[in-house]
């Protein structure tokens, strides 16, 4: 019997590796490109590209991944960054490495500048899946899968990852924490790229930590969390305790307080690699543990993607079906709630539609304009909703299409726009 059991799980493996189409596991393509494109407008960040040459496939899982150097300092293009987007890029995934905003090393004297610098790089990170999300309502360029968006990073970059991935609005509590993300927009931050969701599937943690280990809690047991850590780490402490060997106010969780967390809620979604002795990030000068945590995390990555677990029967793609909406998602098979649509007389980009004297307000409300429909008085009746005869709000007026103008005093008027 036992043979037998044993036989069936060597057997496993190869047949999802096939189902897979013998991608992502393993190096599947020898060459990569690697573009650059600014992701935030607002701040003007950038990030890198990483695509494997000749790739056809059109659904492709993306890794998002930053950068370390404490929030002080580190580039998108360091070579961690660079094997490891060469690495996945080669497997088969759309890799893409981000710039974010740095502090200075004198925020890190107190708890409040701290905590406002990481609060801005969060902004940042969560800005850069958005972006994504919004590449594929505008055509999807880099032909990815909007249900499989994993984000990783290197020490500092695994702090933001692992947040993006598991800390959820209403669930902080700390309130220098709390200050510091109102500071920066809120919960989703201010980065830019409005209107697109921020969540990831799951989040590949390399000598990162956590604010708070209740950031982890049994809504998680479906995301994905890889973690790799040296348990001598004094830059993010293995357990938990205070960064750079106690010298910054703030306390992080390390990833074997993180595992012996999941032990005790019962998260079998977490997968922890050890490097028993080894102090910070190890792999960033040992090429044997580069490679033992590319493979692992290769492994655990590739055993969470949809492919890896077909049984043959298509999968629900989660995303919002109305091809009225801001993120109208066309492969979207299930709708999951999460349409957003633009304000009335505003395209989705936050632009009139309508703004004859480029000013920035919108004709249908702009009294100074000269145009004659607009030079009305606050007694005049106002367009307050535009239905079609399915009673489905639209935004806006396409030519041909009959919608019925519903006023603010009651009034209903069909118009057909030429």
């Amino acid at each position: 019997m036992m043979r037998l059991i044993l036989f069936f799980l060597l057997l496993w493996q190869p047949i999802c590796y096939s189902q897979c189409d013998g991608r992502y596991l393993e190096e599947v393509f020898s060459d990569v490109d690697v573009s650059t494109v600014t992701y935030s407008e607002v701040n003007n960040l950038q990030l890198d590209i990483y695509q494997p040459v000749g790739d056809t496939e059109n659904n492709r899982p993306l890794i998002i991944l930053a950068h370390g150097g404490s929030f002080i300092a580190g580039v998108r293009a360091n070579p961690s960054m660079v094997s490891l987007g060469e690495a996945f890029a080669k497997r088969g995934y759309v890799v893409a490495s981000i710039s974010y905003r740095l502090m200075t090393v004198l925020d890190l004297i107190f708890s409040s500048t701290t905590l406002n610098g990481v609060a801005e790089a969060l902004s940042d990170g969560k800005a850069a899946v958005r972006y994504f999300r919004k590449s594929i309502v505008e055509g999807n360029a880099y032909n990815i899968d909007p249900n499989q968006i994993y984000f990783g990073g290197n020490s500092a970059g695994a702090i933001i990852a692992i947040h993006a991935a598991f800390m959820q609005d209403g669930e902080v509590e700390d309130p220098e924490l709390i200050v510091a993300m109102e500071n920066n927009g809120g919960f989703e931050g201010n980065s830019g790229n409005p209107g697109f969701s921020s969540d990831v599937r799951g989040a590949i943690s390399l000598a990162g930590g956590i604010a708070n280990l209740d950031f982890i809690n049994s809504s998680d047991f479906n995301s994905l969390l890889i973690t790799c850590h040296g348990d001598l780490d004094n830059t993010v402490v293995y357990d938990c305790g205070e960064p750079l060997s106690g010298t910054v106010p703030i306390e992080l969780c390390g990833g074997g307080a993180i595992l012996e967390h999941s032990s005790l809620i019962g998260f079998e979604n977490h997968h922890h690699l050890l490097f028993e002795g080894s102090d910070h990030t190890p792999w960033g000068w040992d090429g044997a543990a580069e490679n033992q945590m590319i493979s692992f995390v290769s492994e655990k990555l590739f055993n969470n993607l949809d492919c890896a677990n077909s049984t043959g029967e298509p999968l629900d793609v989660l995303g919002c079906m109305d091809s009225e909406a801001c993120n109208y998602n066309p492969s979207a098979t299930q709708n999951d709630g999460s349409c957003t649509y633009a304000d009335l007389y505003y395209d989705c980009g936050g632009n009139c539609i309508n703004d004859i004297d480029m000013d920035g307000e919108c004709d249908e409300v702009d009294y100074d304009d000269g145009l004659g429909t607009n030079e009305l008085d606050s007694e005049t009746p106002q367009v307050i909703k535009m239905i079609d005869v399915l009673g489905r709000v639209h935004t806006s007026h396409k030519s041909g299409m009959l919608l019925f103008y519903i006023y603010n005093n009651g009034k209903v008027q069909g118009v057909v726009k030429e």
